[in-house]
């Protein structure tokens, strides 16, 4: 590994987010009618800003740029962002019972976060939260890099290279909670790890490392009720990895732990879940049948994490090569992982596969539901990350996996690829509409970014960016840590 691609690898990551967040209209991630609101809402009755409707307590008044800043292209792929001038510079307080103020779906860690930019231009106060969670994620890879040990390292940014690509980098670079969820799942398990097998967790990479972990945890917590039973089972993954025996023999760091899965099982109980109640949303019998049928359509939902479904509101179509590369180089890390396993990787694997697989299943069957209800892609995201992370593990944990020369370079192309083609479809989608050809050259742009920044310099700012991010994981982190010389400290 080179002396600073822990700096200029978290760099490249965090240019490449903020293409996507400066071509990304307000209210184009899900459900942002939503969060944009309980963002607006989240420190309370401000006036102008957040006030209470005279007629329904369980409604809030909400600048119209903000409740429905989406509304006229939503849904429809071939209405470009164009449509929005004529709301986005209204702020015509409207009623709207969508916040989380009232109805209390989801934690408030995050939207609170998210308050703190909130000001009078909305179009800026958008970018300002999404560059931000850009930045959180840019500097728990720089910590990753330079704080965990190469091969422990490699598999956490390798595994969030592979997955992140395209779903995750455009939640990570919207406005959306579960850019939190993933950010922090994706690096928690790895700061635990390095945390527990550290010589002397007292000393500063020790305390560094311990505060990497509790920062990751919290943002998980914070973000998604789901996100806190992600956190045990990533706690899990960790006490594993490192040799329950280990832990066992460390209870300062193992306290540790138990104190942020005691938090989790707390506020996992204590706020209501972010999907649905605890009744059947349909009359379908949730037997056997139901559960083979979405057992053999499980796939979808793991196919579009890596492309193989629509962005926004679900009416951002990827190219079709996206999702194939992903598919591709998912399968080609998982073979790699398991042509040689030790019983630690085949534990620790077969836990994050079981996890992948029981967690939606166990939701569908419960609320009587089928794959595509419901259950979005991203809320499996994070254990994706988890099992390709694990996977990616060497035999010996000093060093990361020895993928050979040949596929490390190909599957490098390919994804950086992959990253640009599904910065411009997405881009593409908004500035211009699904009705024009992804590379027509006679496109005119109905909608540009509000900086002023023209089109073509945050494309080939994007593009560099993601071909460096990239490059850098699988080029420059990998092959440095499978050949490794480091030893895992002993723990006192």
């Amino acid at each position: 590994m080179t002396r600073w691609s822990w700096v200029w690898i978290p760099v490249a990551f965090f240019v490449m987010c903020a293409g996507w967040a400066l071509t990304s209209p307000v209210g184009s991630a899900p459900d942002d009618d939503y969060h944009l609101t309980s963002i607006w809402c989240a420190q309370g009755v401000r006036a102008g800003v957040c006030e209470e409707s005279p007629t329904d307590p369980m409604a809030r008044l909400v600048p119209r740029n903000v409740v429905q800043a989406s509304d006229c292209y939503r849904f429809d792929g071939s209405v470009s962002a164009g449509c929005t001038v004529s709301v986005r510079d209204d702020a015509t307080l409207v009623e709207t019972t969508r916040v989380n103020e009232t109805v209390h779906l989801y934690p408030k860690g995050y939207y609170l976060t998210m308050s703190a930019f909130v000001g009078p231009d909305v179009e800026h106060s958008v970018l300002m939260m999404r560059l931000f969670n850009a930045a959180i994620a840019a500097l728990l890879l720089a910590a990753l890099l330079r704080l965990v040990p190469p091969g422990l390292a490699a598999a956490a940014v390798g595994a969030i290279a592979v997955t992140f690509i395209p779903l995750g980098v455009a939640t990570v670079a919207s406005t959306n909670p579960s850019a939190w969820t993933i950010i922090g799942i994706g690096t928690y398990w790895a700061f635990a790890v390095a945390f527990l097998r550290h010589r002397n967790w007292r000393d500063r990479r020790g305390l560094l490392l311990a505060a990497c972990t509790v920062v990751a945890a919290v943002l998980a917590m914070s973000s998604r009720v789901d996100a806190n039973s992600y956190v045990l089972i990533a706690t899990v993954l960790a006490l594993t990895v490192s040799g329950w025996k280990r832990a066992l023999r460390t209870p300062g760091r193992l306290a540790l732990l138990a104190a942020l899965s005691i938090a989790a099982v707390i506020t996992y109980l204590t706020v209501a879940p972010s999907a649905v109640g605890g009744e059947a949303f349909a009359e379908t019998h949730a037997g056997a049948g139901l559960l083979l049928t979405n057992l053999a359509y499980l796939p979808v939902l793991f196919q579009g994490i890596v492309g193989g479904t629509q962005l926004g509101w679900n009416d951002t179509l990827m190219p079709p090569l996206i999702p194939v590369v992903g598919v591709i180089v998912l399968g080609a890390l998982l073979y790699r992982g398991l042509q040689q396993p030790t019983r630690r990787i085949l534990v620790t694997s077969g836990i994050a596969a079981l996890a992948l697989v029981a967690v939606p299943i166990t939701f569908l069957q419960m609320q009587h539901l089928g794959v595509g209800e419901v259950v979005q892609p991203r809320y499996l995201l994070p254990l994706l990350t988890l099992l390709i992370g694990v996977v990616s593990l060497g035999p010996r944990l000093a060093f990361g996996l020895n993928l050979p020369r040949v596929p490390q370079v190909l599957i490098a192309t390919a994804l950086s690829v992959s990253a640009i083609l599904a910065f411009w479809a997405n881009a593409h989608r908004y500035f211009a509409g699904s009705g024009f050809g992804l590379f027509d050259p006679k496109v005119s742009p109905e909608w540009l970014s509000s900086t002023g920044l023209p089109l073509w310099l945050i494309a080939i700012g994007t593009a560099t960016a993601s071909i460096a991010y990239v490059m850098g994981v699988f080029v420059v982190v990998l092959p440095a840590a499978s050949r490794s010389t480091s030893e895992w400290r002993t723990p006192r």
